[in-house]
């Protein structure tokens, strides 16, 4: 279906004609009339005291304008379009991976010396005496790694005592 305007020019160049004619006036107001005669009056006008010179090679002259008007306005670049595809995501997992151990060697755990546990490792949780006249305490020796414990206040046994 045509737009009311290309049904106006046509009405006004005589272009309609039928049913079609009847149905677009019906549409129009009492001021259409009076418009198509001072359009065509003009139409007229132009068409016979118009100043300018035929043209005797019109595509080329609109060629040449066409031509000027796009070197004029030049067309702005379009960006492309960028799409996830599955091996740009395979990419993109992997190097955020690499990135996230590489910051996690280097930032989150720092060269910490880790303490060397002896395969004999053994620790003094409780120290308790039932004798009240004898005393111990555990000692440790941060520079040898080595807990020690100092017990005060036993007999003296000597060397040739066997225990049983």
């Amino acid at each position: 279906m045509k737009t009311f305007e290309e049904r106006y020019t046509a009405w006004i160049d005589g272009k309609l004609s039928g049913s079609e004619l009847a149905c677009f006036e019906r549409e129009l107001d009492a001021t259409a009339p009076p418009d198509k005669a001072s359009a065509q009056q003009l139409g007229d006008l132009l068409r016979h005291h118009s100043d300018a010179p035929a043209l005797p090679n019109a595509d080329f002259f609109t060629h040449q304008i066409m031509h000027r008007i796009a070197s004029e306005n030049p067309e702005p670049q379009r960006r492309r379009s960028w799409s996830w595809s599955i091996p740009r995501l395979a990419w993109a997992g992997a190097l955020s991976l690499l990135l996230a151990g590489a910051l996690f060697k280097t930032i989150i755990l720092p060269d910490v010396p880790k303490p060397v546990v002896d395969p004999y490792f053994a620790e003094i949780v409780d120290v308790r005496t039932f004798d009240p006249n004898i005393s111990a305490t555990p000692v440790y020796n941060p520079k040898d790694n080595v807990t020690v414990l100092w017990i005060e206040g036993l007999d003296y046994l000597p060397a040739s005592y066997k225990l049983q």
